[in-house]
């Protein structure tokens, strides 16, 4: 890569799915900052807090669907209603093991999403979705 994203967000309440992405992640070297967010109320007061150099404003950010409390609908219900500057510069991607119909569905009708993939997250998935969303940072 040969400019870096600022952050990228894992949500998920899975440890050891956030830990195999985390680890895809640093293998493309393509973020300076990946913050993990276990559950999706969490990863809602993260946008809610004001964004600095310690938390900074996520670029990309992976969702799950399936978690308890509140699922990644819910959350981008909730999500929907924050201000334009708590989620201005993100890239949704629905990130899931679900390949139900209903599902895909609501994902392309969701204007936040702009990808559905399947889990596992994969560097070749990180790389699309870099060269489709952030042509200028990928390697020449």
């Amino acid at each position: 890569m040969e400019k870096k994203l600022n952050c990228i967000l894992l949500i998920d309440d899975d440890y050891g799915t956030n830990l195999y992405h985390k680890m895809v992640i640093e293998d493309t070297d393509c973020t300076h900052k990946i913050i993990i967010k276990n559950s999706a109320i969490d990863a809602l007061e993260y946008f809610k807090t004001p964004f600095d150099e310690e938390n900074p404003r996520p670029n990309l950010v992976f969702l799950d669907i399936n978690m308890p409390k509140m699922t990644g609908w819910e959350f981008l219900e909730e999500y929907s209603k924050l201000s334009k500057e708590q989620h201005a510069e993100n890239i949704i991607v629905m990130l899931s093991t679900s390949s139900h119909p209903d599902d895909l569905k609501r994902a392309e009708d969701n204007d936040f999403i702009k990808e559905y993939r399947g889990k596992p997250l994969s560097e070749e998935i990180i790389r699309e979705l870099i060269a489709k969303y952030w042509p200028n940072k990928v390697e020449a």
